[in-house]
């Protein structure tokens, strides 16, 4: 199976017809653990991706920046990551940056949007 990336509606007046993300990609079932839940993030400081280890993610309000910064770490020390993880940079790289297109979209619509990674 592989974990995706979908919106949560908060408003039931919000018009969501212009939200298509190119993917909703986040990788494989074992990734949760041997990635996202890999030790290495949380000692870089990721806050809400290493929980997607031990449960799905339901990204609302406040959690959304912290997502966003956690997507930004994880770019940012991408070599890091892989060395420790034994995924390929190309791998973590266009997952982040799934989740990244998402974030950005809810944080614009913070009172109508929320992420969920399952």
């Amino acid at each position: 199976m592989s974990i995706t990336i979908s919106f949560i509606y908060l408003s039931e007046n919000f018009k969501g017809e212009f939200l298509n993300p190119a993917s909703d990609l986040f990788g494989f079932e074992i990734c949760r653990k041997e990635l996202w839940g890999h030790k290495i993030l949380k000692d870089l400081g990721c806050k809400v991706i290493p929980a997607l280890n031990e449960k799905d993610l339901f990204i609302v309000n406040e959690e959304l920046e912290a997502a966003y910064e956690d997507c930004l770490i994880i770019l940012q020390n991408i070599s890091e990551i892989s060395s420790a993880s034994n995924y390929s940079e190309i791998f973590i790289e266009i997952r982040v940056n799934n989740l990244l297109k998402f974030v950005e979209t809810a944080l614009k619509n913070k009172n109508d949007l929320g992420i969920n990674v399952s």
